[in-house]
C-alpha cells in the first residue's frame, strides 16, 4: 500500500508524484520580504534556515547588520532560530558566533532527513517554517519533513560551490516540470 502525502498526488498508473516537494510556500526577494508577523500569527515559533546565499553570500563571513537585524526581530517576536547548513563546521561556526540564536547546525546533509529530524525531535513540525535558497536541498527536505517553507532568491549565484552549481542544474530542470504541469515556481526563474 503506498502512502500520499498532502504535497504529494497519485498520477494515472497509481504513482506518487514527487514534483510537489520541489515547490515552496512561500517565494520571496529575501529574508527582509518575510512576513514575520504574519509566521507568527500562523503558529509558526521556530525557523530553520539555511547560511549561504539565503542569510548572506557564501564568501561573507560574518552577518551584516541587516541579517543580525533581522534575526533579533524574529527573536523578539518569540521565533526561535537554527542555522541548518550543509557547509563546514568551521564556517557556520565562525558566522555564528557572534549571534543570539538557539544553534547552528553545520553538515546538514540537506535533502536527506536524518540530521534535521534530529533536530525536529523538540518542536511541533506546524510550528516550524523552513528558510533556504534552493528548491534542491533547503525546500525538498523541508517538504519532505511536512515543513513550511519559504524560498528566498539566491544572494550570489557566482560564490556557489560546484555541489551547489550542479544543484541550480537539476533546479532549472525541476522549474521546467513544473512550468509544463503549471505548477507555481519561483519567479527568479521564470
Amino acid at each position: 500500500m503506498k502512502v500520499c502525502y498532502e504535497t504529494e498526488s497519485i498520477d494515472r498508473k497509481g504513482e506518487i508524484q514527487l514534483i510537489h516537494h520541489f515547490i515552496a510556500d512561500e517565494y520571496v526577494k529575501d529574508v527582509f520580504q518575510i512576513n514575520l508577523m504574519a509566521l507568527k500569527n500562523n503558529g509558526k515559533r521556530v525557523i530553520l534556515t539555511d547560511l549561504d546565499n539565503t542569510l548572506v553570500g557564501a564568501s561573507v563571513k560574518k552577518p551584516t547588520q541587516e541579517i543580525i537585524d533581522f534575526l533579533t526581530n524574529a527573536q523578539s517576536l518569540g521565533f526561535e532560530v537554527i542555522i541548518v547548513s550543509n557547509n563546514k563546521k568551521e564556517r557556520v561556526l565562525h558566522f555564528a558566533e557572534d549571534l543570539t540564536i538557539k544553534a547552528a547546525h553545520h553538515k546538514s546533509l540537506k535533502p536527506l532527513k536524518l540530521k534535521l529530524r534530529r533536530i525536529l525531535k523538540q518542536y511541533d513540525r506546524n510550528q516550524v517554517v523552513m528558510i533556504g535558497d534552493q528548491l534542491m536541498t533547503d525546500v525538498l527536505v523541508a517538504k519532505r519533513l511536512g515543513l513550511y517553507t519559504i524560498l528566498v532568491e539566491p544572494i550570489h549565484l557566482d560564490s556557489d560551490e560546484n555541489s551547489t552549481k550542479f544543484n541550480r542544474r537539476l533546479e532549472r530542470f525541476v522549474v521546467k516540470q513544473l512550468k509544463k504541469r503549471q505548477l507555481p515556481t519561483p519567479p527568479y526563474l521564470d
